[in-house]
């Protein structure tokens, strides 16, 4: 039962960092979570540290290498094996990339023993083809197949709020955490939840609970637009910049853009816009408020050199 528990530990933090991941990472967890399914420890160690080369301050990466270390040493059968063949022949056909088969063989495992993993990796399809109503339905069978089976109630979370669905969001986020009341994930997850919700206050309160447990960042980065979002602008503007070193997105200076247009700091925010374009790809909304700035600091000037 042990090595059950650690190795669906293992499989879902593979495929649930997505959340958070850049797109080449995802790509690397994605294929590592294949490797891991079907048994392939060794192979699925070398996505992880094709990751940590990418990212090296990864915690989430590191962690699950000392997990599958752990499995290695003690064991090199895949957990999947003799509780769900269907599902383990499923995500053999994912490996070689046969979707058809892949389907089949995991509808197939809807109807036998252990069902909820059948259900779960459904899930996990659907949701990698946008059919999120159909993900959340699978993923409500396998929690319903197994009412102790987290990932499925994270799962749910993530895709209700991907989906903008966020007050449904709240129940299964809350259930996975009287499971898993240490998991990062979960808290950051609840943060976004709240923040696109406008509950500020509770949002801060989780992602505080996520950074106690695992400081990276981009809880950090979650931490900056809190901050943004309250008015303390100048707070969120030091915070966004010192992460720079680690994330390197338009995103990050259209943020420190804004705090600097709020700051009344024309000059400097009229520089980051200028970074967010160069980082982005046709962005109207970006290129609306360069301009925007640009005439401010050229009115600015005009009124100067104006004789008094």
């Amino acid at each position: 039962m042990k090595k059950f528990l650690l190795g669906l530990i293992i499989l879902t933090a593979l495929f649930n960092t997505t959340a958070f991941a850049n797109e080449v990472e995802d790509d690397y967890f994605d294929i590592a979570g294949n490797y891991c399914v079907v048994g392939d420890y060794n192979s699925a160690m070398e996505y992880l540290d094709k990751i940590l080369k990418i990212n090296p301050s990864n915690q989430r990466a590191i962690n699950l290498k000392k997990g599958l270390s752990h499995v290695i040493s003690k064991d090199k059968k895949s957990f999947i094996d003799n509780t769900a063949p269907s599902v383990k022949t499923a995500m053999e056909f994912k490996r070689i990339g046969n979707e058809r088969e892949e389907l089949r063989y995991l509808i197939k495992g809807t109807q036998e023993q252990n069902s909820y993993l059948a259900y779960y990796y459904l899930g996990n399809f659907y949701r990698s083809k946008k059919a999120y109503k159909d993900a959340i339905d699978a993923y409500n069978a396998s929690s319903s197949a197994r009412t102790d089976f987290a990932p499925a109630y994270l799962t749910t979370a993530i895709v209700l709020y991907e989906t903008g669905q966020y007050n449904s969001a709240i129940n299964p986020i809350d259930k996975y955490l009287t499971f898993n009341p240490e998991d990062d994930l979960a808290y950051a997850v609840k943060s976004r939840i709240e923040f696109a919700m406008g509950m500020l206050n509770e949002s801060k309160s989780d992602l505080q609970k996520a950074i106690e447990i695992n400081d990276c960042p981009d809880y950090q980065f979650d931490m900056a637009k809190i901050l943004y979002k309250e008015g303390k602008y100048q707070e969120s503007k030091d915070l966004f910049k010192s992460l720079l070193n680690d994330i390197q997105t338009s995103k990050i200076y259209e943020y420190m853009g804004l705090c600097d247009y709020a700051l009344g700091n024309y000059k400097s925010a009229l520089t980051d816009f200028d970074r967010a374009i160069l980082l982005t790809v046709n962005d109207d909304y970006l290129e609306a408020r360069y301009n925007e700035i640009k005439a401010i600091l050229e009115k600015q000037n005009e009124t100067a050199e104006t004789p008094q």
